[in-house]
């Protein structure tokens, strides 16, 4: 069983979110998948700078989507 982890980075002050963007490769198991979601969730955050986030009030929300068949 392998899982995609999808991102989705929203503002919310603009309540809007840009189209969720798959991470791949598949991680083999929900545990390494969520641990990526959390780094990468605070890689975007670390990339967008604290003034963009402030402003913006920038949330980045994941998850792990079971890929059956994979």
């Amino acid at each position: 069983m392998k899982f995609l982890l999808v991102i989705t980075i929203c503002s919310s002050i603009y309540q809007t979110c840009m189209p969720p963007a798959e991470i791949y490769p598949l991680y083999n198991n929900y545990n390494d998948c969520t641990t990526a979601g959390y780094l990468n969730s605070l890689t975007v955050t670390r990339e967008l700078g604290p003034k963009r986030v402030e402003a913006d009030r920038v949330t980045v929300h994941f998850e792990c989507r079971q890929m059956h068949g994979a």
